[in-house]
């Protein structure tokens, strides 16, 4: 019995620790960031079992590379020196794919049609990349992956007469590169007072025609909250 109010006890002190340091997250200066969403970047809301949230939805790989994914920066990072050397080359035999590695990521909304984000800058501490007004700032994984430039080879349609033991030739490795594989967190969580205005003013019949802007905190600690909608 001692064991389990003790136990009771610690859970309950525990969960104050977490609303307390939420709460001096919150309370403490913030950077704002000002994002448009649309109804394709929204979970949850009028019913749904999702929990509602905005999605970050990153974009397509570029073929430039982002300021911190360099030979110094993936060092930074932890990537031993093979996957550091194979960056930009064409993949090999000899080359193994690495492990996912932790990091910051600055990422910046594109002026696309669904307002995907773009990454700007990776670095291996949160206090390496300071705040501002255009970006959000927040955890990410960095992996590796190739890129293909001749196209798939075709299929081979099977029919009357057709030889079904001829071979596809083979495709040209690709190059290697670094890259964002996931922001963390990848949604920011609404209260069910902001998902049903967006809901409201952004209806699902109108795709992204109709974007409302939102604003979003950005704390020291690497805290990341909806702030405000506007």
């Amino acid at each position: 019995m001692k064991w389990a109010i003790a136990a009771t006890a610690l859970v309950v002190v525990a969960n104050g620790v977490v609303l307390v340091s939420e709460n001096r997250a919150r309370g403490a200066p913030a950077t704002l960031t000002a994002i448009e969403v649309c109804s394709a970047n929204l979970l949850g809301g009028e019913g749904s079992d999702d929990p509602p949230a905005i999605r970050l939805g990153l974009a397509a790989d570029s073929p430039s590379v982002a300021q911190g994914l360099d030979s110094a920066g993936l060092r930074a990072l932890g990537f031993s020196e093979a996957s550091v050397l194979a960056a930009g080359r064409q993949r090999d035999s000899t080359f193994y794919w690495p492990r996912t590695r932790p990091g910051w990521v600055r990422l910046r909304q594109n002026d696309d049609s669904l307002g995907s984000f773009a990454v700007i800058e990776v670095a291996p501490r949160r206090a390496q990349l300071a705040g501002d007004s255009t970006s959000l700032i927040l955890r990410g994984l960095i992996t590796f992956r190739e890129r293909r430039n001749d196209p798939p080879p075709a299929s081979i349609a099977g029919g009357a007469g057709h030889d079904h033991a001829a071979m596809a030739p083979a495709r040209t490795p690709g190059i290697v590169y670094p890259t964002v594989s996931e922001a963390i967190p990848a949604l920011l969580h609404l209260d069910h007072d902001q998902i049903a205005q967006l809901r409201a003013s952004i209806p699902d019949s109108l795709g992204c025609s109709v974007k409302q802007r939102v604003l979003i905190a950005s704390g020291a600690n690497g805290r990341i909250w909806v702030a405000a909608l506007r």
